[in-house]
C-alpha cells in the first residue's frame, strides 16, 4: 500500500468516471488479472507500473502499435523533418503561452500521446511540469515508459479520459481530431479535465490543404493523408465545433520552412504555396494551404449556452 501522501497524489489525479469519484490505488489489480476478468477492479497495473483503464477486450483490438508505429513518428523526424520539427516546434510554443500566466506547478497531458516522443519533448522544455500521456495502445505505452522517465503514462479512451475534473492546465490533442467521428465527444472530457481558464492545442489536417485545393480545380476528390482518418476537417469547421463547445480559439497556421526537395516540389511549396496563402488571405478565408493546421483554445464554458449536447 502507497504512503499517504502518494495516495493523496494517486487520487488527485486519477477518477472513476462511472461512479464520479476519485479512484484510489487499491481499486486496482495486476493486468494479469485485469486480463482474466476481475471486474470488481477499476483499472489494471500494468508490469512496468503504468495504469491501464481499457476494458480487458479492448486491448488487443485496438493496439495499432503492436507490430510497430504505424505512423512512423520517429521516423518521420528524419524522412519529413520539417514537418515533424514544425510540429514539435509549435506544440513547445502553444504551451509557453498557455502556461504562461500559471502558477505554481503547470499540469499537461498529451492525449494520443503514442510511443512518447513529443511528450518526452515537452517533458524536457517543461522540466517543472507534471507531465502524462494517454494513448489506446498498451504496445506503444510499454515503449513510452520504457524509453522516457519523468512522465505518467496510461492506457485509455481519449473519449472516456480517465482523469479528475479541473486538473490539467493545457491539454495537447496531436493529430486526433481527424480519427474522430464526433470531436465534441471527446471535448467535452477535455473541458472536463482542464483547470478553469486551461487550454486545449489541437493540430489536425486541413481538409482544403495545397494538394488538395489542385485536385478539387482539377474536379478530382480530395485525399486524406492516412487511411486510418476518418475525415478531415476544413479549418472553419474546426472553429466552428470549438466555438458551439464554448471554447475561444485562436488559429495558428504558419509556414512550413525548411528544403523542398525535387523542382516540383520547389515550385509547388516554395512559390505556389505563398501565392495562395496571401490570396486566401487577403479574400478573409479560414482554409489554409498548410498540411496541418494549429489551434490554442481556451475553456469557457460546458455546454455552450443553448446547446444540446
Amino acid at each position: 500500500m502507497l504512503h499517504n501522501t502518494a495516495t493523496d497524489k494517486f487520487s488527485q489525479l486519477y477518477w472513476d468516471l462511472e461512479n464520479r469519484r476519485p479512484l484510489t490505488p487499491g481499486e486496482g489489480c495486476p493486468l494479469d488479472q485485469w486480463l482474466t476478468g476481475r471486474t470488481e477492479a477499476r483499472f489494471a497495473i500494468h508490469p512496468a507500473g503504468f495504469l491501464v483503464f481499457l476494458p480487458p477486450d479492448q486491448l488487443e483490438g485496438v493496439d495499432e502499435y503492436r507490430a510497430g508505429d504505424p505512423y512512423a513518428a520517429e521516423e518521420g523526424f528524419v524522412r519529413w523533418p520539417a514537418f515533424q520539427h514544425r510540429r514539435l516546434a509549435t506544440t513547445l510554443k502553444l504551451l509557453e503561452k498557455a502556461l504562461a500566466s500559471v502558477s505554481g506547478t503547470p499540469a499537461i497531458l498529451d492525449v494520443a500521446c503514442g510511443e512518447g516522443i513529443i511528450t518526452a519533448e515537452i517533458k524536457k522544455q517543461f522540466g517543472s511540469a507534471e507531465v502524462c500521456g494517454i494513448d489506446y495502445s498498451i504496445s506503444a505505452i510499454t515503449t513510452a515508459a520504457s524509453l522516457h522517465s519523468g512522465v505518467e503514462f496510461a492506457v485509455g479512451d481519449a473519449r472516456r479520459l480517465p482523469y479528475c475534473p479541473g486538473r490539467f492546465d493545457a491539454v495537447v490533442l496531436n493529430n486526433i481530431w481527424e480519427h474522430l467521428p464526433d470531436p465534441l465527444n471527446l471535448l467535452e472530457g477535455v473541458k472536463r479535465i482542464l483547470k478553469p481558464g486551461g487550454y486545449a492545442i489541437i493540430s489536425t489536417p486541413s481538409r482544403y490543404r495545397f494538394r488538395n485545393m489542385v485536385r478539387v480545380v482539377l474536379g478530382l476528390p480530395v485525399e486524406f493523408m492516412s487511411k486510418e482518418h476518418v475525415t478531415e476537417y476544413t479549418v472553419g469547421q474546426v472553429l466552428e465545433q470549438l466555438r458551439y463547445a464554448g471554447m475561444e480559439a485562436e488559429l495558428f497556421d504558419e509556414p512550413l520552412r525548411g528544403p523542398a526537395g525535387g523542382l516540383v516540389r520547389f515550385i509547388a511549396f516554395k512559390m505556389a504555396v505563398p501565392i495562395v496563402r496571401a490570396m486566401l488571405q487577403l479574400i478573409g478565408s479560414h482554409h489554409s494551404p498548410e498540411e496541418t493546421v494549429f489551434y490554442l483554445a481556451h475553456k469557457q464554458g460546458w455546454p455552450a449556452e443553448g446547446s444540446s449536447l
